[in-house]
């Protein structure tokens, strides 16, 4: 009786354990949702103060992750409709701003990069290494969702790039390009706080491979081209490089205006 009473106890503690391991993020796969915010320094002439007040300052979108050991991809989050109408009181515009479709696709094993990212009305598709960003440790701490998360810093572009990752979930998979850190990213805020994403959800789940499918649209180029089409481009609009916070960063908001 005590034999079996000894089995019953140490079953139960083994379920308890297992349980207890998965709900401390032992189950490697899953999504998280990002929401994103964008500072917007739009500069229109002729303009007045009225309605230059009303010219959006920022950008909230919601970006979503899904991700296993071996793969990961980042994307906008499914919804209806990707272009957000701003009307302009007085005026008789509309800013329209339209989010593309841009993706990440991220082979954690093999250390691949394939992005399909659209950059004036063109779809590219970009495949490069995933080169190991040289993150720094401060020792900083923050709470995510109830995830302990340390801080790390790399620097890309001559700014700092700020990333929050969780050790509770080992996966070196964060939003797009920001990952190779020994825990799933949950924040990162670039180029002094003009981009941020954050995770306001985290599920711990079995991944469908449907939702983990290789980008296959645009023209495929390197990196290198891709990066000269925009400096390219940016030119002849008399604009530098970076300017508006996300030519070449894996970010873009296309602004139309309408009358």
């Amino acid at each position: 009786m005590k034999k079996l009473i000894f089995a019953f106890g140490f079953l139960v503690t083994l379920c308890m354990v297992n349980a207890q391991q998965t709900n401390n993020g032992f189950l490697l796969s899953g999504s998280v949702v990002y929401e994103e915010l964008v500072k917007l320094d739009i500069q229109l002439e002729g303009v007045d103060a009225q309605m230059a007040a009303q010219i959006p300052k920022e950008r909230k979108t919601e970006k979503i992750l899904h991700f296993t050991e071996e793969v990961a991809i980042f994307e906008n989050h499914q919804k209806d409709d990707p272009e957000e109408d701003v009307p302009m009181e007085g005026s008789g515009m509309i800013f329209k701003m339209y989010e593309p479709d841009n993706k990440t696709y991220i082979d954690l094993t093999h250390k691949k990069v394939i992005e399909q990212q659209e950059f004036m009305s063109r779809v590219f598709l970009i495949e490069s290494d995933l080169e190991p960003e040289k993150w720094k440790m401060t020792g900083k701490q923050l709470t995510i969702l109830d995830y302990a998360c340390q801080e790390a810093i790399s620097e890309v572009d001559g700014k700092d790039v700020h990333a929050w990752f969780t050790p509770l979930i080992p996966v070196a998979a964060g939003p797009g390009k920001y990952s190779n850190l020994p825990g799933l990213v949950l924040a990162v805020e670039m180029n002094d706080g003009d981009r941020k994403l954050k995770a306001i959800s985290v599920e711990l789940k079995p991944v469908d491979n449907s939702v983990l499918k290789k980008p296959t649209k645009g023209k495929k180029v390197t990196s290198e081209e891709y990066q000269a089409i925009v400096a390219e481009k940016l030119k002849e609009m008399g604009v530098e490089e970076g300017e508006d916070g996300s030519a070449g960063s894996g970010h873009a908001v296309v602004i139309r205006i309408q009358q």
